[in-house]
């Protein structure tokens, strides 16, 4: 499976988890049997999905991460555990990111991607090295994207079929 529909997925069920949303007046919707109401002040959980359309027609705000700091944070991590430990990030990391670039200006969208790509060459090469050594384990899961998941089992599965390939042991 690709990543891009990995995230496709993964970006859905997202998108289903509870966020806080704040009431900015009064409201009363009956969507397919959804039924959702609101009253001006009140801070409700409810889908992120509803939440997002709340927010884009004034009616409510969201309370979402800042993942610009989020961003900072973990690259400030990624730094300090070594050249050869990941630091932990949230499966979704990545796609919550994505939500947020999609909201910024041209300068911020490109001061956010530089951070993004210095964050993503340094994971990506400690991911390399050790998919190359050992098999995926709960634990480096655990400190992995959903992307990056799948990064890692394809760099392991190809590096031993080319060990395999080289050793010529075509049956391992």
């Amino acid at each position: 499976m690709k990543i891009e529909e990995i995230e496709k997925v993964h970006s859905i069920g997202y998108r289903l988890k509870d966020a806080k949303v704040t009431v900015n007046q009064d409201f009363k919707y009956n969507v397919a049997g959804v039924k959702i109401e609101g009253t001006q002040g009140d801070t409700n959980n409810m889908p992120q999905w509803i939440g997002k359309i709340l927010n884009d027609s004034g009616v409510g705000s969201v309370d979402m991460p800042d993942m610009i700091t989020e961003l900072k944070q973990a690259l400030s991590k990624e730094k300090m555990v070594g050249e050869y430990q990941l630091s932990t990030l949230e499966p979704h990391f990545y796609i919550k990111l994505k939500q947020t670039m999609k909201d910024l200006n041209r300068d911020d969208f490109n001061h956010v991607e530089s951070i993004l790509l210095e964050l993503f060459r340094m994971r990506r090469g400690k991911i390399v090295k050790l998919a190359d050594s050992i098999k995926l384990n709960s634990d480096i899961y655990n400190q992995l994207t959903v992307e990056e998941n799948i990064f890692y089992t394809t760099i392991y599965e190809n590096s031993k079929e080319f060990e395999n390939q080289v050793r010529g042991n075509s049956n391992e």
